[in-house]
């Protein structure tokens, strides 16, 4: 396989970089919502008391250890629709479904023709000549085409029977655009932003706390969760990218409810829409949460004993007092154009990685990526895949 990019102008700029307006990509996705298994996508936004928009998504033919429900927000209902639907798109093409998989082991197809699976932060030493799936990328940094292991490609990965996983997949740099660059663009971000997740909780440091003007979109926001009695810690996570992981975490001072001590986080190359994505992140949340607390009882009363004082005790690190820095002082890197995005984010993640890997997943008109950058951080998904204290 080989991966051109077009020279794509974004179109949309209110809370995210999209290639055209929602409303246009509601009109192209909503008729696959049969084709995809999707019976209801539902309005979940009345669930809290905050009124930023959120949808729920259910998909009850997601393949075992897939999630059944996907959740969407956005600065509008449109935005927050079209989130969620996308994200069962997204789902729904990262699952295996009878793809070609090669089978061999990395000895027989040798370091030129294959990834090496210990560059994906292993739980396990792979045993000498196992045989294990193989599926084809195109390799962004080098311009060339390597097999990486399926295990990391497809989620849930089914090893048909043939082989021992080498770790439990998940959904890390799986995104989908109205543009396969769109879709590339948000996926490099995504395995940035959890890069950054897992080197944060790993060190059990956020980094640097934010501090944001008295005007603009992320001001608005965070004075809507104050007159709600929600505390917002907002920080900037030390990546290895000079492009900014802004993560929010939130204290609901008025219900202490514990379940409701959640975080979100964002990566983008503007760092006004990073934020932005971290504290729509965090209504997502709690909308899930308070959802979920209808759907799954026994996890809200396993909360409410664990109650709220320990569960901030146990995640200090959010509330803990820390040097600050200002939003407008952190360089805006996002350009016009997907393409100029993309080759930012290559530059700065080409200084810390060899390879930047891309499979294209699409199976259905929507775009549908797996990017995978090896040696980046995946703990934050998987506590089984921890690099080794530095």
């Amino acid at each position: 396989m080989s991966l051109t990019f077009s020279h794509v102008r974004k179109q949309y700029y209110d809370g995210t970089h999209r290639s055209r307006p929602p409303e246009e990509t509601l009109q192209a996705i909503e008729p696959l919502m049969d084709e995809i298994g999707v019976v209801s996508v539902e309005d979940v936004t009345h669930l809290d008391r905050l009124g930023i928009p959120c949808f729920s998504v259910f998909r009850p033919t997601a393949a075992i250890g897939s999630a059944k429900y996907h959740a969407g927000k956005g600065k509008g209902p449109v935005q927050a629709k079209v989130s969620a639907m996308m994200e069962a798109i997204e789902r729904y093409s990262g699952e295996y479904r009878c793809d070609f998989m090669e089978y061999a082991s990395f000895e027989a197809l040798g370091i030129r023709r294959a990834l090496d699976p210990a560059d994906l932060i292993l739980p396990r030493p792979l045993e000498e000549n196992e045989k294990l799936h193989w599926t084809p990328a195109f390799d962004l940094l080098n311009d060339e085409e390597i097999l990486v292991p399926s295990n990391a490609v497809f989620h849930p990965y089914d090893c048909l029977g043939q082989t021992v996983p080498l770790f439990i997949s998940d959904t890390n740099g799986l995104a989908s655009g109205n543009v396969i660059e769109e879709a590339v663009l948000h996926a490099l971000l995504e395995v940035i932003e959890r890069d950054a997740l897992s080197r944060a909780e790993r060190r059990h440091s956020m980094g640097t706390r934010l501090s944001v003007g008295e005007t603009g979109p992320v001001r608005e926001i965070l004075d809507l969760y104050a007159g709600h009695g929600i505390e917002i810690h907002l920080w900037l996570l030390e990546g290895r990218t000079g492009i900014p992981t802004v993560a929010a975490a939130a204290d609901d001072t008025l219900t202490k409810d514990p379940s409701l001590l959640v975080m979100g986080a964002g990566t983008h190359l503007d760092p006004e829409i990073a934020a932005l994505r971290a504290l729509t992140e965090v209504a997502q949340s709690r909308a899930s949460q308070l959802q979920g607390g209808r759907v799954n009882p026994d996890r809200q009363h396993l909360l409410e004993r664990i109650g709220y004082d320990r569960m901030k005790r146990i995640n200090k690190e959010w509330f803990c007092d820390a040097p600050s820095t200002s939003i407008e002082g952190l360089a805006n890197l996002a350009t016009d154009y997907f393409d100029e995005d993309i080759g930012v984010a290559l530059e700065e993640i080409g200084k810390e990685a060899e390879r930047v890997l891309v499979c294209d997943l699409s199976r259905t008109p929507v775009p549908v990526v797996r990017v995978i950058v090896p040696g980046f951080e995946v703990s934050h998904m998987n506590k089984d895949r921890m690099v080794k204290k530095r």
